[in-house]
């Protein structure tokens, strides 16, 4: 039932109560109001009996002295009297509110009349028979009038007996009417507390159980639909049950496979890290040929290529194992309580299953293998520990040739492959903590017109222990396993504003200086209120940076991009897109995200002249940048030619070695 049935069935409810009551109130005050008439009606018809016991007291004195004495002359008047008395007694016979008296009044208007009667032989008697008739008629009139005497006081003493006995009856109706009064009233408000409680119960308690619901799925627990409840109420349960679950699949899932992503995948290995009672493998997939596909077919057939991928994992594995995708053609599979045989059969099954996987692009067929590190979950092993024997066990299938299932073995690789990682671990905090890391610049140049003043990007070398440089591709991948790329990203504005610090006559010569953020800043809210509050109270006009965020990075998270995007550019500063055209929707991110440059992904660039399908690609982006009024910098050019066809395309910027090497920032 609707809620708008509820309502009308609680307004009609009070409705019927409050008629209800009134009518039993009006009932009772007419009842009353009918008795007060009644009682007024018997006072009234009391003072005409009194007054009519007056007359009869003087009609029977006027009588016996007619017949007793003789008095003759008190004919007339008696008569009168006596007439008087018939008519008097007739109207109360016939007007008489107690229906037991009518009898005493019919006889004693009987008697007066026979009274009258006497009186009337008396009056035409001769004065010769007059004194012998009276002693006879007098033996006839003593009982007449003794009956109408006692008949008159009968009638007196009972209409007073029940005057009082209504007088009492009214009164008592009139505290009866007081009580059934406030019982009604009682009642009508204890039925209006019973339509509120039934009103609460069918329509406040639901909706209070859905605010309770949907706080606790904020809170992250499941959304408890309601199915007692108004039909609004039980709709907005299911959609917002339907809703709750969709979101946390869409903040579990990848998009594309539909595969549990990195966060949930790691919250399933944080919940299972501490079971002692069954065995788990972790198996880390990383396909050995898709960036050659996806660069030459597109990333459509990239695309095409991960849905059946995640589709063949999913159809070797059991229903309780865990797969997921952590990202670009990394996925990863939780095989839970196993034997060791059959769990790197299941390995296998996916090696093969993934090897018989081909594609074909223009009359050529591209075939797919994967290299799988397989990895045991020891007694005492953490969530880290795990990933990275599965991350190294990996490493080892693709040296091994690729198309391999490689198993963790503890005693063998930990002392050799994860004590390197733990070096370069402490190197880079070394680094951090005693400023090992030193800038360096490439300059950007432009290709169209010359807008006067250096543009440069920024960039990082790590000093070794024996005096040579280490570039960020040999440290940086080992950085963002161990979460330490935001403590670079600060590390690398503190010492670019301390450089300007103590060089700040450079800044008058420089145009844009291009400043890269690795993914996990762009999540980090310290870092980013670190990077304004450098920008406000620095000596780098803000106008001059410009920060450089991978499209692979952005597209992640678009909302908390924009978001970190919006309030660094509120101070003044730009931003471009990195490797531009890797993402699986270029087009969308161009629009979603508020960038003013874009940089081509240097694959494209380096291939442009050999390879049609990245020459068009490049084209397509200079179009597309050219309509978002975008400008555009090629990355890798190595060549006069390159350069050349770039500027044709209308590129506004070109940036590699055929220019300059990079460069210590002095």
């Amino acid at each position: 039932m609707r809620i708008r049935s509820y309502l009308a069935l609680l307004v009609c409810a009070c409705l019927l109560g409050a008629y209800v009551l009134e009518q039993v109130l009006a009932y009772r005050f007419t009842s009353v109001q009918t008795l007060a008439q009644e009682h007024s009606d018997s006072l009234l018809w009391q003072k005409d009996l009194q007054r009519i016991e007056n007359t009869a007291s003087q009609f029977l004195i006027s009588s016996d002295l007619v017949i007793g004495s003789g008095n003759t002359y008190l004919i007339f008047g008696a008569k009168n009297m006596g007439e008087y008395l018939t008519n008097e007694l007739a109207l109360m016979q016939s007007n008489s509110p107690f229906s037991t008296l009518t009898s005493k009044i019919h006889e004693s208007l009987t008697l007066v009349r026979s009274i009258n009667g006497v009186l009337d032989i008396i009056a035409d008697l001769p004065p010769t028979k007059l004194q012998r008739s009276l002693s006879q008629l007098l033996i006839q009139y003593d009982p007449i009038s003794l009956a109408l005497s006692r008949n008159i006081q009968f009638l007196s003493q009972q209409t007073g007996m029940m005057v009082k006995i209504e007088a009492q009856f009214l009164q008592d109706e009139k505290k009866r009417m007081e009580q059934i009064s406030w019982v009604t009233r009682i009642a009508f408000f204890l039925v209006i507390i019973a339509l509120w409680w039934w009103a609460n119960a069918r329509i406040c308690k639901p909706l209070n159980g859905l605010i309770y619901s949907s706080h606790r799925a904020l809170s992250g627990h499941d959304f408890e639909a309601t199915d007692r409840a108004p039909t609004e109420i039980i709709e907005l349960s299911n959609d917002f049950k339907y809703l709750t679950e969709t979101l946390f699949h869409q903040a579990s899932h990848d998009p594309l496979t539909e595969l549990q992503n990195r966060r949930a995948f790691e919250r399933n290995l944080n919940e299972i890290i501490h079971d002692r009672q069954h065995n788990y493998f972790l198996c880390f997939i990383d396909l050995d040929y898709f960036k050659t596909i996806n660069d030459t077919c597109g990333h459509a057939a990239g695309d095409e290529i991960l849905v059946s991928v995640a589709r063949i994992l999913k159809d070797n594995v059991r229903g309780h194992d865990i797969v997921a995708r952590l990202g670009g053609d990394e996925f990863a599979v939780l095989i839970k309580d196993c034997p060791f045989d059959k769990a790197l059969k299941i390995a296998t099954n996916i090696k093969d299953n993934i090897r018989r996987l081909t594609y074909h692009w223009e009359g050529e067929t591209f075939h797919l293998s994967a290299s799988i590190g397989v990895a045991t979950k020891m007694y005492n092993s953490t969530t880290t520990e795990l990933l990275n024997s599965a991350d190294v066990a990996c490493g080892l299938a693709k040296n091994a040739g690729r198309n391999t299932v490689h198993l963790y073995d503890a005693t063998k690789e930990q002392s050799c492959n994860k004590q390197q990682d733990i070096l370069s671990v402490h190197q880079i905090n070394n680094a951090l903590d005693n400023n090992h890391f030193i800038l360096y610049k490439q300059n950007i140049t432009p290709l169209q017109n010359s807008h006067g003043g250096q543009y440069f990007e920024i960039l990082l070398r790590m000093k070794c222990p024996d005096g040579g440089m280490i570039s960020p591709v040999n440290f940086f991948p080992i950085a963002e396993r161990y979460r330490l790329t935001s403590k670079i990203d600060s590390w690398v504005v503190n010492a670019l504003f301390q450089h300007f610090i103590s060089h700040p006559e450079q800044l008058d010569d420089i145009q844009t200086i291009s400043i890269n953020l690795s993914g996990h800043s762009m999540n980090d809210g310290e870092l980013e209120q670190f990077i304004i509050e450098k920008i406000v109270n620095g000596n780098i006009p803000a106008e001059k940076l410009c920060f450089e965020i991978t499209e692979t990075v952005a597209i992640t998270n678009v909302k908390r991009a924009r978001q970190f995007m919006d309030n660094i550019r509120a101070q003044g500063c730009s931003f471009a897109l990195d490797d531009f055209g890797r993402g699986h929707s270029p087009y969308t991110n161009i629009r979603e995200l508020p960038t003013e440059k874009i940089k081509i992904d240097g694959s494209f660039i380096s291939g442009m002249l050999e390879n049609p399908l990245d020459y068009t690609t490049v084209k397509s982006i200079c179009d597309l940048a050219k309509a978002a009024n975008q400008e555009v910098i090629a990355k890798f050019v190595e060549d006069k030619k390159t350069m050349e066809a770039l500027t044709k395309l209308g590129v506004d910027y070109a940036q590699g070695y055929y220019f300059c090497q990079p460069t210590e920032l002095i």
